[in-house]
């Protein structure tokens, strides 16, 4: 950031802007109980993944790169859940 400090983070940008770079950076702690479990489902899901994908593919590159992803779908799954909706976003579901 360009002749830019820690004080001016949201210097030269939109409401829609600032809204996205909270959404995207702040530290989003479970709202409730149903929210928390949303967390503990999903990361159970992805570790039953995570564990047939240890049992069942050879060791190597390619499984390595599995469990990457696993890591990944993990991450960004919670991020899904704790974040805040996008503004002008669509509906959840796929």
């Amino acid at each position: 950031m360009p002749n830019s400090t820690p004080g001016d983070v949201y210097a030269g940008l939109d409401e829609r802007q600032r809204y996205e770079l909270d959404r995207r950076c702040d530290y989003h702690p479970p709202k409730d109980l149903a929210t928390a479990e949303a967390h503990q489902a999903w990361r159970k899901t992805v570790k039953a993944a995570m564990a047939e994908a240890m049992r069942s593919l050879p060791a190597g590159r390619e499984t390595s790169m599995v469990l990457t992803a696993l890591d990944d779908a993990l991450m960004y799954g919670n991020a899904a859940i704790a974040r805040p909706p996008m503004s002008g976003g669509r509906r959840s579901g796929h």
